[in-house]
């Protein structure tokens, strides 16, 4: 037997946005998740591969052993 029940309606705050604000918040988002990659590679490229802090610190610490 088929239920009569009608589907509620999905009723969030984003969802009754224009969707004009949706996609620009969308576009934010997008943005936001770049640069937090980008902020991952200088991290890890510039910053310990071409500087190379933890290779000096081992470079100074044999240093001294020796």
């Amino acid at each position: 037997m088929a239920s009569n029940t009608v589907a509620e309606k999905n009723t969030s705050g984003f969802d009754s946005l224009p969707i004009a604000v949706q996609m620009l918040i969308g576009i934010a988002i997008l943005l936001l998740i770049a640069l937090i990659g980008f902020a991952v590679f200088f991290a890890i490229d510039i910053l310990l591969l071409d500087f190379d802090p933890i290779g000096k610190l081992a470079g100074l610490i044999s240093g001294a052993v020796n």
